[in-house]
């Protein structure tokens, strides 16, 4: 970890975003403070899939060298997500006698439960990219975090296994390759987004998370403090977009243009105004009224939500959501979004966006940049977990000023 820093590139379906962040501890506390960032439009892929692997590496490059610009340093390694249609989870359950002495439970016990747990035979294309605790079992005792230390003759745990499909892998491994940064570790979008825009209270209780991407929209729900199911739909940013050239007539450059200026599902404060659009083939140009961009708008995010509310039902998820849903993305910024999820939903519903950071957050604080901004956190509960960061002791000073209420 050079100077300090993290990496974190989100390899995206309409957008590859690259956050620098620094490492400072602060009152014995490591705190990330964003010091760069990039963004270039992506070109070559689709739905989350590469599909064409030198223009990737040429967007990647982009993103990059922006960031270094207004960090002033070069990037080397980086963590990088990785979504799409081919991910899958699976739930597992490990079970082992407890082998330490006097039965007190060891890492070593801890292991081979998960490793048991885990254990389960995966079709030859894909690969493992996670494989996630979600709570242990000591004899007769559930819902435990951390058993380690603790008294048992039997060790049980509950882990959900994330894969992906080893092609997506290779092909994301090698245009980060090409782009000369080395990966130090591909995690799940789900994942880095929801390190950046949920809170512990959210995850402990039950909450699902909607990420409206370009090309995809990633749905995830966490109980317990971890992941539980994950899920993505080929449909996102892009059809909203797609949706409105069709249905006012105009390119698609300029219908995205007209999406972020007055894009909305359900805003009466505008239906009286209008704008006036381009037309295809540079014919004379039209006035419309907004009413018709949110009758245009309005059925896709209906259609995005009901896929997922169909997806919570299925798998038993709709009781487990305690908290409610938390919606982001780039799409969540569209006017009336949250009205039209609340009406479908009918749980607590939120646009989750990044915290927990210093520095240039205010750049990076849109919903665009939460699975890059995750990226860093991530990062550095892996380093921590690495032993490359250690938190500091307190010193005498940090202590008297916390003595006098500082």
């Amino acid at each position: 970890m050079k100077n300090n820093c993290l990496v974190g590139i989100d390899v995206g379906s309409k957008k590859i975003c690259t956050v620098i962040g620094q490492v400072k501890n602060e009152d014995g506390k490591d705190e990330l403070e964003i010091i760069g960032y990039g963004l270039a439009d992506s070109h070559g892929i689709r739905k989350g899939v590469i599909v064409d692997m030198n223009t990737t590496v040429e967007d990647i490059k982009k993103s990059v060298k922006e960031a270094e610009l207004t960090a002033g340093l070069e990037i080397e390694s980086s963590y990088v997500n990785i979504s799409g249609s081919n991910i899958e989870t699976r739930c597992g359950k490990g079970s082992v006698n407890v082998s330490g002495r006097n039965g007190e439970i060891t890492t070593d016990d801890v292991e081979r439960a998960v490793t048991h747990g885990s254990g389960m035979l995966l079709p030859q294309d894909r690969e493992t990219l996670h494989v996630l605790t979600q709570e242990f079992f000591v004899d007769s005792q559930e819902d435990i975090k951390n058993p380690i230390g603790m008294v048992g003759n039997k060790l049980d745990v509950n882990v959900v296994v994330v894969t992906s499909t080893k092609a997506s892998i290779k092909n994301l491994l090698i245009c980060l390759k090409k782009a000369k940064i080395d990966v130090i570790k591909i995690i799940l979008s789900h994942i880095a987004t929801a390190e950046a825009v949920l809170t512990p209270d959210e995850r402990e209780l039950g909450v699902a998370l909607i990420d409206i991407g370009g090309g995809t929209t990633d749905f995830s729900v966490f109980e317990k403090g971890a992941l539980s199911y994950a899920k993505t739909f080929p449909v996102g940013g892009y059809n909203f977009t797609n949706d409105l050239a069709i249905g006012i007539r105009t390119p698609i450059d300029k219908a995205e243009i007209i999406k972020r200026r007055y894009g909305c599902c359900i805003d009466p404060n505008w239906q009286n105004q209008n704008i006036e659009i381009p037309s295809v083939g540079g014919k004379k140009k039209r006035m419309i009224s907004v009413s018709l961009l949110s009758d245009i708008l309005r059925p896709r995010a209906e259609e995005i939500f009901e896929m997922i509310k169909m997806e919570l039902v299925n798998n038993a998820l709709e009781h487990k959501i305690n908290a409610g849903i938390v919606l982001t993305g780039g799409s969540a910024s569209l006017d009336g979004i949250l009205e039209v999820a609340d009406e479908i939903f009918s749980v607590p519903i939120r646009v989750g966006t990044s915290f927990g950071l210093g520095g240039l957050i205010d750049k990076v604080s849109s919903p665009d940049f939460a699975s890059s901004v995750g990226l860093l956190k991530c990062g550095l509960l892996d380093m921590k977990n690495k032993g490359v960061i250690k938190n500091k002791p307190e010193g005498l000073i940090i202590k008297f000023k916390k003595w006098l209420g500082f």
